[in-house]
């Protein structure tokens, strides 16, 4: 027994431009998520940084600031890309 579903065919074939469209709409719409979660990512890491740090939170405290540090590199890739730059890495 087959469980493929068959989905219906578009009636006209989707251009080039739809899909474009598309895809910009998906990208404008990630600037408030990376830069909320940018802001957040800093909340943590200045509360992280402002706490006593001894050997058993050491490993806490690299994620929190390296979070930190890869989503401040991806919005700054993010808006490079907006305005058309080209920058290779995400994450420092």
């Amino acid at each position: 027994m087959s469980n493929v579903v068959e989905f219906p065919s578009s009636d006209r074939p989707i251009t080039e431009s739809e899909i474009d469209k598309l895809h910009s709409e998906a990208f404008r719409d990630l600037e408030p998520r990376i830069c909320d979660c940018e802001s957040m990512a800093k909340i943590a890491a200045q509360i992280v940084m402002s706490a006593r740090i001894d050997e058993s939170n050491r490993e806490f405290v690299f994620a929190v600031v390296h979070v930190f540090e890869m989503l401040t590199a991806l919005k700054a890739n993010y808006y490079a890309a907006w305005h058309g730059e080209k920058q290779q890495d995400a994450a420092p």
